[in-house]
């Protein structure tokens, strides 16, 4: 029964990834072909060499793509992980062919020679959409973040996204000479931005929190009123007062961005507590006990 229960998870992750993939293809394939292509910018990395060829040369990007991709996803087939390597596989062929795709039948196009910015905009956030799919699954949407997967398996300390960016805006800038337009270049840049933003958004957990830490002498009589009236958890550290070396506790606890308010109001009867608190940007395992729950 065991092996069956963890042949049906693997099977659902399994499905899950594909299904991410697929989405993943669909969404990027439509940024490129609705609002790059006709607003004359480029995207991110590799794309926008391949963005630069079809301007030059008129033949689709999908099979520049499927042409520039292909020895970099064989090569790092050998040398990464093979699961990553293969759902970058599945979405660079399944985008690479909608983007042929999307051509042929003649889909529409945003084309509005006086709003290229709400092109850049718009196609910012659905490749950032993109991208933290990808990401979502442990994998990539191929191009120069497989060239960063390989650069950081080689070198585990160089802060590869810098590299990166810095290799993307060095190809937005050539790309003055395929579109003769600065425009073009600010476009670029400012899909850029709207990309990265997205992305960080989308890989933020949802479940944001507060993480606090009370420095005090009374940690039990605290411990009751966290417990009881927040409802949550926490951990309490024996520890010294620096200045006056005196022995205090520090409890650590993590409670819903909405309670800060009541927890102030609750410290509020402890006068000699010292609180700060950071933001948690994601929360996982058993952050809060529910109304029905008895708590100890």
């Amino acid at each position: 029964m065991g092996y069956t229960s963890e042949t049906e998870k693997n099977l659902k992750r399994t499905v899950i990834k594909i299904l991410f993939t697929i989405t993943a293809a669909i969404v990027s394939s439509l940024a490129l072909h609705v609002f790059v292509y006709p607003s004359d910018f480029v995207p991110l990395g590799l794309e926008a060499i391949v963005t630069m060829l079809q301007k030059i040369t008129g033949i689709n990007a999908g099979w520049f793509n499927i042409l520039l991709n292909a020895p970099l996803i064989i090569y790092a087939f050998v040398r990464l992980n093979k699961n990553y390597i293969i759902y970058s596989m599945i979405f660079t062929v399944i985008s690479s062919a909608l983007i042929i795709f999307w051509a042929a039948i003649g889909f529409p196009q945003y084309i509005n020679a006086n709003e290229r910015l709400l092109a850049a905009i718009f196609a910012g956030i659905m490749l950032g959409v993109r991208t933290a799919l990808m990401l979502r699954i442990g994998s990539s949407s191929g191009g120069a973040d497989i060239i960063a997967a390989m650069i950081q398996k080689k070198f585990q300390y160089v802060n590869v996204e810098r590299i990166i960016s810095l290799i993307c805006l060095v190809i937005i800038g050539l790309s003055y000479f395929v579109y003769l337009d600065f425009n073009s270049i600010l476009l670029a840049v400012v899909q850029m931005f709207i990309s990265e933003r997205a992305i960080t958004m989308l890989m933020r957990d949802t479940r944001h929190a507060i993480e606090v830490k009370i420095i005090t002498k009374t940690p039990e009589a605290l411990r009751d009123d966290i417990i009881k009236n927040l409802r949550h958890g926490a951990t309490i550290v024996e520890s010294r007062g620096m200045f006056t070396g005196e022995d205090n506790s520090m409890i650590i606890s993590v409670v819903n961005v909405g309670q800060i308010s009541e927890l102030f109001n609750l410290m509020k009867k402890y006068p000699d507590t010292f609180v700060y608190y950071t933001e948690v940007h994601g929360v996982r395992g058993n952050f809060r006990w529910l109304k029905d729950e008895e708590v100890k």
